[in-house]
């Protein structure tokens, strides 16, 4: 799969988190869900951001595409402090720097799959709008789903809507795409195929940050980040045992 390649330079900060606290507070009390987190992902890295259930991976992944902020603590983005932004330059931000791949694929279900695509567009302006249609008809045909562009999502496969959902992540050629657990209603063979498009969208230049509960596939990635308890417990290479 071709993807555009973004022309900002190789830099080791490019994601940073800085003593990241989270607390919420409840009825129960309060509960710290991430405890001061501090590392860097570099541009074009392709990580894997593991652990249990209530390990602190949702709440993490909210303070790396602005969805929430932390109690404590810093994470910048390309530069940009996304913590310190309001919801009006934070959803711009957001649409320009980051595709965001979810585990249940959240299409729009009485739009077809090319209207879902170029939804995505609309909102942020970064593509001219005579040139929309014809992007995302190419996204569409880089994920395999070119004979598909105007059927509904509920005539699609999991393993397709997912691949749809991946095309509307990269409608706005963000240097990050961030997947939430994108792999774990698909089955063995569907799960590899969508691997493949991660890892290729890695060797363009993208950014990749894979949100899983899984171990087992540690070679495809970068580097592993593990989470326990809202710490991390691990920073490895992917192919270290």
């Amino acid at each position: 799969m071709k993807v555009e390649n973004s022309d900002m330079s190789n830099r080791p900060d490019f994601i940073q988190l800085r003593n990241v606290s989270k607390r919420f507070a409840s009825a129960a009390g309060r509960f710290d869900a991430l405890k001061d987190i501090d590392f860097s992902i570099s541009q074009g890295e392709h990580v894997a951001i593991v652990g249990k259930s209530g390990s602190g991976k949702s709440t993490l992944l909210n303070m790396l595409t602005g969805i929430d902020h932390p109690s404590r603590g810093t994470v910048t983005v390309n530069g940009t402090e996304v913590h310190t932004l309001n919801e009006s330059r934070l959803a711009t931000w957001r649409g320009q720097n980051i595709g965001i791949v979810f585990q249940f694929f959240q299409l729009i279900p009485t739009l077809t799959i090319l209207e879902n695509v170029l939804l995505a567009m609309d909102f942020v302006y970064a593509i001219p709008k005579h040139e929309r249609k014809q992007r995302a008809m190419a996204l569409l045909k880089q994920v395999g789903l070119d004979q598909h562009v105007n059927k509904l999502p509920t005539a699609l496969s999991g393993g397709e809507q997912q691949r749809a959902a991946l095309a509307r992540a990269l409608a706005n050629d963000p240097p990050i795409v961030v997947a939430d657990e994108p792999t774990g209603n698909l089955d063995s063979k569907t799960t590899e195929i969508i691997m493949n498009l991660f890892a290729q969208l890695v060797g363009a230049g993208k950014t990749v940050i894979i949100v899983t509960h899984e171990k087992n596939s540690g070679p495809v990635y970068d580097r592993i980040i593990t989470l326990k308890d809202g710490m991390v417990i691990g920073d490895r290479r992917g192919d270290e045992s």
